[in-house]
């Protein structure tokens, strides 16, 4: 009785609105301008027929807690829908009439297939941490990485997806040694979860659990406190659904390269007011690197519960853990990039031998958030996270140079630590929408508090010299190392950091709007050291300061977005001079214009920007003494970003995106490194992508997939000594539906076997690329 009542009461409302219907309602699949806000969704459904002359009528049981995505641009109604139920887990059915009905989405639609979503349309959370936007609504440029390329790439970790966004170059292993390290417009990206800043992992994140990441370039200070001026990379984890769902897949590759994945949510109790989703992922491998061998684990379970209609809460925990075999630091620059009188080195080749322990790299993170909707322009959200890091590692590296003139036998050091510690985070934001006279407003305030501790001893040791040209490994047991007592090292760090933001966005008018934001960061830190055998050194160091954020957004259609900001970043440096003297913090300050554009109705968008970005105060590893800071003074990087989208035919995605970047050293106390580039970033760097999905003919369910790549030549060092040369990587990926639920598929990397440099820190530091790779892998749906 009761659904039959809300499915009639639901026509009754369409129908009551027909006579409100626009001129438009006649030709009901020419695109026209929508600009809608997130909002209940049964009242943007409201909103959507009295714009678009459409009907859609539902179930009211289906709209209840959910919100509507915003759609902004000339769209056809049936695109403007799509975006509008993105991530409700509803969807538009046709009924025959020239309206829709809502459905439940069927779980067995491929991500390609489904993927309807405009980029410039995709809800964004990076800018606004509470607030839901879009690419147009923000006067700043950023990228969207969505679920459908991740998976389509191949993408296990964050960092392989982020060498689909312009301007960035990875600055860390590709072998998965260390965290998703990338420079974005010539200085470190952050990563942030959910909207929320977090302790930065050690090691790389598993894809499995993320939904889309979202990377706003720049400065973002206001809003995520102490970060690097280069950009924020928001990872948005997947989250419980209240429908039965899951995928599970299998894949085998070059080099002995399994993996394994699985992903299941539902509703624990009737109608999914507590639901549950779990992700996990294991990865065994080995590499074309002699010894290297990598086990990872992934798992991420999600519980979330209405705790009213108003009301959601999540509990959300992760659990990642790498353990490397033959821990791999880079190779010397004569003998890959430069050339060496002996000749090239073998792309094997590794500087550390198999007995040596493995290093292990431990991470847990327990958040929980409350989200509450006080009403459709008051929303509020709290959350608590513990993050715990553990790591035991020993690493060869080869730094002490070469032992002799002929560059041929390297001098081996084995840097060891352990290392354990604890992050606890709290974090408020409240979201209130409200008039002063004819402007309107979107406030978003809050304030987060961390508590960071850390305990680390480190030893240094000399391992045997060792010809890289004929090398011998201790194949049965551990190498002779000898201890250098002087560099063992103990570090108690101990970081307090308090934060408060507000970021207001006043529509002026229909078309222009101000976005301000101010934060004032107390930081505090307390280091307890001890070298060798000298006495334990107390350094306590305190900053206080403001940051601010200014945007300008002018849409003069509501497909077209111009903007400009100005926005500033604060860093105080965890970490002190070899003399034992703390570094003052890093500042960042950007300037950016651009404009956006989404173009016959969804079909193809646009992004172009300017920009001109200075860090100061920067702090730089002390190649010298390892384990230390250096600071070098002022970079400056500047140039333009260009990319476009498009949906030509259906099943066709294509992608272009080039930026161009001039990142230079400004001032330094070393008048010699004035004008010299900053390491790892390169003046040109492209990306190519294409997915096609056959959909008709005798070749449906059949996908097809392939990017291209280009990296500039970038310094490889601070003192642009040497420079790593450019390359292009070229992936390809097939697939085949074999039915509804079960796909095929096959992917190459590297496919013409370029022999490339990813990043460097010194002329002892030179990290190789993979050779071509092969993986095939298999997918089904429950």
């Amino acid at each position: 009785m009761t659904n039959r009542f809300l499915r009639c009461a639901s026509a009754l409302l369409c129908c009551a609105v027909i006579p409100v219907l626009p001129a438009a309602a006649q030709t009901p699949n020419a695109a026209r301008a929508f600009d809608l806000p997130t909002e209940p969704l049964a009242r943007a459904l409201v909103r959507f027929t009295r714009a678009s002359g459409v009907i859609v009528v539902a179930d009211a049981s289906l709209m209840r807690g959910k919100r509507s995505g915003s759609v902004q641009g000339d769209l056809n109604p049936k695109a403007a829908l799509d975006q509008m139920l993105h991530g409700t887990g509803l969807e538009a059915r046709p009924d025959g009439r020239g309206g829709y009905g809502l459905v439940r989405t069927e779980q067995t639609v491929s991500p390609a297939a489904s993927a309807t979503v405009d980029p410039m349309q995709a809800e964004i959370l990076v800018f606004g941490r509470l607030t839901r936007d879009t690419a147009l609504s923000i006067p700043q440029t950023v990228d969207v990485i969505d679920s459908q390329l991740i998976q389509s790439s191949n993408s296990d970790t964050v960092g392989d997806a982020l060498r689909f966004v312009p301007g960035a170059s990875r600055d860390g292993s590709t072998l998965d040694a260390f965290g998703d390290t990338y420079l974005i417009r010539g200085f470190l990206a952050n990563q942030t979860i959910n909207g929320i800043a977090v302790s930065t992992m050690r090691q790389p994140r598993d894809s499995i659990g993320i939904e889309r990441i979202e990377v706003l370039k720049g400065p973002a200070s206001v809003l995520y406190g102490q970060l690097q001026p280069g950009a924020v990379v928001n990872v948005v984890t997947k989250q419980p659904k209240r429908e039965w769902a899951g995928s599970a897949s299998v894949s085998y590759g070059r080099y002995d390269d399994f993996r394994g994945t699985v992903d299941l949510t539902g509703p624990v109790t009737k109608g999914g007011a507590l639901r549950f989703r779990v992700t996990g992922a294991y990865d065994d491998a080995d590499s074309f690197i002699d010894y290297w061998h990598r086990r990872h684990v992934f798992v991420a379970p999600v519980l979330a519960v209405d705790a009213g209609d108003a009301t959601t809460v999540t509990l959300e925990g992760m659990y990642s853990r790498n353990r490397l075999n033959g821990f791999f630091n880079g190779l010397p620059a004569e003998g890959t990039v430069l050339p060496n009188p002996n000749g090239r080195f073998a792309r094997a080749l590794t500087l550390t031998d198999p007995t040596f322990r493995p290093s292990i790299r431990d991470d847990s993170d327990i958040t929980a958030r409350v989200e509450h909707a006080f009403s459709d322009r008051i929303r509020w959200r709290t959350a608590l996270s513990w993050m715990h890091e553990y790591r035991d590692e020993e690493g060869v590296l080869g730094l002490l140079g070469w032992a002799d003139d002929t560059q041929r036998t390297l001098s081996r050091a084995v840097l060891a630590s352990v290392s354990s510690g604890n992050t606890w985070t709290a974090h408020t934001d409240l979201g209130v929408g409200f008039e002063t006279g004819p402007f309107s407003h979107d406030l978003v305030a809050g304030g987060e508090y961390t508590w960071f501790d850390r305990h680390t001893t480190g030893a240094t040791s000399l391992a045997p010299d060792l010809d890289l040209f004929a090398p011998t490994h201790q194949m049965t047991a551990r190498p002779t190392t000898t201890l250098i007592p002087s560099r063992s090292t103990t570090n108690d760090e101990s970081t307090r950091t308090a934060g408060l933001f507000a970021q207001d966005r006043v529509a002026l008018t229909d078309q222009i709007k101000l976005i301000a934001g101010v934060r004032w960061s107390d930081y505090r830190q307390t280091v307890v050291s001890t070298r060798g055998r000298a006495a334990a050194l107390t350094r306590d160091q305190s900053q206080t300061a403001w940051t601010t954020q200014f945007g300008l957004l002018y849409t003069p259609t509501p497909s077209i977005s111009l903007f400009a900001n100005r926005t500033t970043s604060f860093l105080p440096v965890q970490g002190i001079r070899a003399s034992g003297e703390a570094l003052k913090p890093e500042t960042g300050t950007q300037y950016e214009v651009g404009a956006k554009a989404v173009l016959l109705g969804g079909a193809f968008a646009l992004n172009g920007s300017l920009f001109h970005l200075k860090r100061g105060d920067v702090a730089v590893a002390d190649r010298v003494s390892p384990g230390f800071l250096v600071a070098i003074g002022e970079q400056v990087a500047k140039g333009f970003e260009l990319s476009a989208t498009g949906r030509p035919i259906d099943g066709l995605t294509l992608y272009a995106g080039y930026a161009y970047m001039d990142a230079k050293t400004t001032e330094d106390n070393d008048a010699a490194l004035i004008g010299k580039r900053i390491r790892n970033t390169p003046e040109h760097s492209v990306v190519l992508r294409g997915d096609y999905d056959v959909r008709t003919g005798p070749l449906v369910g059949v996908s097809f997939g392939g990017s291209a790549t280009y990296t500039g030549d970038r310094a490889a060092d601070i003192e642009n000594s040497f420079s790593l040369p450019s390359y292009w990587r070229i992936d390809a990926q097939i697939g085949y539906a074999v039915t509804r639920n079960v796909k095929l598929g096959a992917s190459l990397e590297n496919l013409t076997d370029e022999r490339y440099y990813s990043n460097a820190y010194s002329l002892f530091e030179v990290w190789p690329g993979a050779p071509r790779t092969w993986r095939v892998n298999l997918t089904t749906k429950f």
